[in-house]
């Protein structure tokens, strides 16, 4: 219980943050160019596609690997992944992957925040609506936060619980997580904290999942 009270205080301080500093403006404007775009915008927007693309594919992979093996179990009784998970673990592992994205897609469509492109400080034709920021009237809803491109990623974690990672696995894996969603603060598709919201509403979404396996385990 600990963990999801520390998760939902963080994610009331990353959402105070962004009320009422200029941080991801800041963060935003280091990556934005005089053309009016962002560097990974124009001519490298074949390489923004890139990195954007191919993880998520690998990401994607991996998740259909999973769901292959729960229908497996599920049909067969056969886990092709026993070596490294047990029947249980491979299941839940599988629901995190549909989950996790689809909880931050749905809150991802009532945000009525847009994307940095689409500001008018960016060249874009939308207003910069804070989080508390009071909705006008007839505004056209960004739907642009959280990051659905980090839950991708953020299910994997899941994976770190059943194995009892160490901290600094875990600490390598925000990291590399974070490296992979950078390339949308670079495009201008997202603010620092949209991607930030993500992790901590994929992190207690995992815990959550997490106590759920644990109580299967003493059942």
């Amino acid at each position: 219980m600990r963990v999801a009270i520390q998760t939902v205080v963080m994610l009331f301080c990353i959402a105070l943050i962004s009320q009422f500093t200029n941080l991801d403006l800041m963060i935003s404007n280091l990556f934005y160019v005089e053309d009016q775009s962002f560097i990974l915008q124009g001519a490298n927007k074949s390489l923004a596609m890139q990195l954007h693309d191919y993880p998520k594919f690998l990401s994607m992979g991996v998740a259909i690997l999973f769901w292959l093996a729960s229908l497996s179990i599920l049909i067969f009784k056969f886990n092709p992944l026993k070596r490294y998970f047990n029947n249980t673990e491979v299941l839940f592992v599988s629901l995190a992957s549909i989950l996790i994205p689809v909880i931050i897609w749905i809150t991802r469509e009532s945000s009525a925040m847009h994307c940095p492109r689409d500001l008018l400080v960016y060249g874009g034709d939308y207003a910069y609506l804070r989080i508390f920021d009071a909705i006008p009237n007839n505004w056209e809803y960004g739907q642009c936060a959280p990051s659905a491109h980090a839950s991708s990623f953020l299910w994997l974690s899941l994976i770190l619980c059943i194995k009892k990672s160490s901290k600094t696995m875990w600490t390598l894996y925000y990291i590399g997580i974070f490296t992979l969603c950078s390339v949308q603060i670079m495009r201008g598709a997202h603010f620092l904290s949209h991607i930030l919201y993500s992790f901590l509403i994929a992190h207690l979404s995992v815990y959550l999942l997490f106590q759920l396996l644990r109580a299967r385990f003493k059942n």
